[in-house]
């Protein structure tokens, strides 16, 4: 104590609390455990939690098996600031990586489903790798791009895709392609999308006519791959779910993937 006043060192480490909602960095990148939500850094991606900005009604998620909520009509515009239902997140941790140009170089993101009474609504938010390509149709997956894998009577027991099995791809320029043992037309079908300097977004909606079906099951086959491409030959792919591996599924190549063999398909139930 000197001249009445007193001082007190008190010797430590401040780690402060960093805020659940701060903006990501430009390359998606967020401190701590935190992840990449719409532009900000959230602690729970997946569930109700995972945007801090906005509320939003949760996906039920296990392996292989997802359940859409029953929302409204969804208007497709490339913002996902009104997307109704909760995000998955899609990387390293919970995708299985094909790695065909042995870059190490892939995207990752997160993807959303809904349904209304008529549709099935899939939106995507995705890390571009540049370049992001310009190849044109039908291999588009060729680009950055997303495809989705679809069984509408969720019936998928055969490598070879039946009558109601599509994949469908949407790259980065909002350019679309079915697939059904060859490239096919899509019918029935609608998408949006938006890019930023360093993601872009794709939603769509599917009906049980654009494959070729009357209805679509209470459950149905279902994946996601999230693809990069330099527009001239597809560099990899990060797919959702993968139910099996060679030698009890894959195809001619030596390749397991759900492009190739629909028993890789998991399940989206359509809930009430």
């Amino acid at each position: 104590m000197r001249g009445g006043l007193t001082i007190v060192i008190v010797a430590g480490c401040y780690a402060p609390t960093i805020p659940d909602g701060v903006p990501c960095a430009a390359n998606l990148e967020c401190p701590g455990t935190l992840t990449c939500s719409h532009g900000r850094c959230v602690a729970h991606p997946g569930d109700a939690a995972s945007d801090a900005t906005r509320t939003c009604t949760p996906i039920i998620a296990g392996p292989g098996a997802l359940t859409a909520p029953s929302v409204s009509t969804i208007v497709l515009d490339g913002d996902l600031a009104d997307w109704p239902t909760c995000f998955i997140t899609l990387d390293s941790h919970t995708g299985i990586i094909r790695d065909l140009a042995g870059l190490g170089d892939y995207s990752t993101g997160r993807f959303s489903v809904a349904h209304d009474a008529t549709h099935l609504y899939i939106a995507a938010e995705v890390t571009g790798v540049p370049p992001l390509g310009d190849q044109a149709l039908p291999a588009i997956y060729e680009n950055d791009s997303i495809s989705v894998y679809l069984d509408a009577d969720g019936v998928f027991a055969t490598q070879k895709y039946d009558a109601d099995a599509m994949q469908i791809v949407v790259d980065h320029a909002n350019r679309t392609q079915g697939f059904r043992g060859g490239s096919i037309a899509l019918v029935s079908f609608a998408t949006a999308t938006h890019a930023t300097s360093s993601t872009f977004v794709i939603e769509m909606a599917v009906q049980p006519s654009t494959l070729s079906a009357p209805a679509f099951a209470s459950t149905i086959g279902f994946d996601i791959g999230f693809e990069s491409g330099d527009g001239v030959v597809q560099t990899s792919e990060l797919v959702w779910f993968e139910h099996c591996g060679p030698p009890s599924c894959g195809c001619t190549t030596g390749m397991s993937a759900p492009f190739c063999d629909a028993r890789q398909f998991g399940t989206l139930t359509l809930a009430p």
